[in-house]
């Protein structure tokens, strides 16, 4: 090793580490990095890069179909890839924390906050689980909550907390400030900040702000050469002519979970070929809203048609058919596919759904599906952890136009992808839905995508419409404070 660090003082050291397919394609070239306890390393670059797989490599693991083929990882002086697969799960549980992009995934459901830290302390008495949470910005009443009743940076606060009342010597966070806005971006940054400095914590955090993660880091790891940034559109493409009735039609949409209002009175319209932006801070209810108009949150009340049919609020009580109208296409793509399917498989079912019956029509429709959202056929035979950030989240709109829906429901789909992804990603939806003329809602915190790609924006704030309208209107003059603390 070149650098003259202890044991004591190592957090991870990464040593010319280098992955390969069992096909022989390289997904991380010799890579090598450092970081002391005590210290933020950041790892960056563009989708496909091998972000992922470092990320995996310091927990000791590798996707599968995929192999070392070179370097060395050591964790707190111990070579992670050197230990039996028990050792190496005991030697996690004792010195690592690992925080997902999508932290609500891995929180258990059905267990109270307080129950979650209480299973990671175990055998460790003593702990003050109140001063746990307020050491990572959540009040002590939240102990009574359980993961579904919080939004996504309090479910982030809620896996960072998990890792500091164990006490753990790294923490490896991924994409941490992703779909977060300013405000909440920066306070997760500071967070992670005090963590390695207060607490001595060795930090690795992945993403693609480059700017938020030169403010909290202290190195950058940049892997793989930049792509080319797409030319940006000199403007929106056109909206067709609004049918006679809207794609979507919500009127006074409320939902509750746990005894709590998370939204209240919500209306919202959709017109065919048009793209709407919901935007709020963080729990402000925009992805609650998705959930209900998807038909996957059941506590929720209103109106909604869908070209003028309505259908019922709530998944339960909707057809097959109806069910097809409405596709939501999820942050994280990975929580949703399945990883023991390959992608022809994934956009197989969907498709006999709609009606597609032989194995020669459901291939074919496939290959057309992965031309119209611009991936090579070759990749329908792969599995999800075989794909990029950005191939797994155009294979996930592929699945969502399989359905031939009505209205597309896109929930932060390009907050984990590089600047080039995601403006491609964005690009391909603006000419899918004037192709299709189909209705877009929008969930972003990216206030340039909104106003590129959305003519008309909401402002959701604690589960209420606090402010509605033209989008170059509104964010030129906001007239909500709230909107206007979403723009610094």
């Amino acid at each position: 090793m070149t650098d003259e660090m202890t044991v004591e003082t190592e957090g991870v050291v990464v040593d010319e580490l280098s992955v390969r397919s069992l096909s022989g394609a390289e997904l991380l070239e010799p890579t090598s990095l450092r970081v002391a306890q005590g210290t933020i390393t950041a790892i960056t670059g563009p989708s496909g890069a091998g972000k992922t797989t470092l990320m995996r490599a310091v927990l000791g693991h590798l996707a599968g179909g995929t192999t070392r083929s070179s370097g060395s990882v050591r964790v707190c002086g111990q070579d992670v890839f050197a230990l039996e697969p028990a050792a190496l799960q005991s030697f996690r549980r004792s010195r690592m924390a690992f925080v997902s992009q999508d932290p609500g995934a891995a929180l258990n459901p059905t267990m109270r906050v307080r129950s979650l830290l209480t299973e990671a302390v175990g055998k460790r008495a003593g702990a003050d689980l109140v001063a746990t949470l307020e050491r990572v910005g959540l009040p002590g009443h939240y102990l009574r909550r359980r993961p579904g009743e919080l939004s996504g940076g309090e479910q982030r606060r809620v896996a960072l907390a998990l890792g500091l009342v164990r006490k753990v010597g790294v923490l490896v966070v991924d994409e941490p400030i992703a779909g977060l806005h300013g405000q909440l971006r920066n306070e997760i940054g500071d967070l992670l900040r005090s963590l390695a400095t207060d607490e001595g914590v060795a930090v690795v955090v992945s993403g693609h702000d480059t700017t938020a993660l030169h403010r909290v880091a202290d190195h950058v790891v940049n892997l793989g050469e930049p792509p080319k940034t797409p030319q940006r559109p000199t403007g929106l493409l056109p909206t067709p002519a609004p049918a006679d009735s809207p794609a979507l039609q919500g009127r006074a949409i409320s939902a509750r979970a746990g005894g709590r209002a998370l939204l209240e009175s919500v209306d919202l319209a959709v017109s065919s070929g048009e793209a709407v932006a919901v935007v709020g801070p963080s729990g402000a209810g925009k992805t609650t809203l998705a959930r209900v108009l998807a038909g996957l949150h059941t506590n929720a009340s209103g109106t909604l048609e869908v070209g003028g049919r309505r259908l019922a609020v709530g998944r339960s009580r909707r057809s097959r058919r109806d069910r097809r109208r409405i596709q939501l296409i999820p942050q994280n793509p990975l929580s949703t596919l399945n990883p023991k399917h390959t992608v022809l498989r994934t956009l197989s079912r969907p498709l006999r759904l709609a009606g597609v019956s032989t194995p020669q029509e459901v291939a074919e429709r496939a290959e057309a599906l992965m031309r119209s959202v611009e991936l090579d056929s070759e990749l329908l035979r792969r599995y999800p952890d075989e794909l990029s950030g950005g191939q797994r989240q155009r294979v996930a709109i592929a699945r969502a136009l399989a359905a031939e829906p009505d209205v597309l429901l896109c929930d932060e789909i390009t907050s984990a992808l590089d600047a080039g992804t995601a403006t491609a990603i964005m690009e391909m939806v603006e000419r899918t839905r004037v192709e299709r003329g189909i209705g877009v809602l929008v969930i972003s915190h990216d206030m340039t995508l909104i106003a590129e790609h959305c003519r008309q924006i909401v402002v959701i704030a604690d589960g209420k419409v606090v402010e509605t309208g033209n989008t170059a209107e509104v964010l030129a003059e906001p007239s909500s404070p709230h909107t206007r603390a979403l723009l610094t």
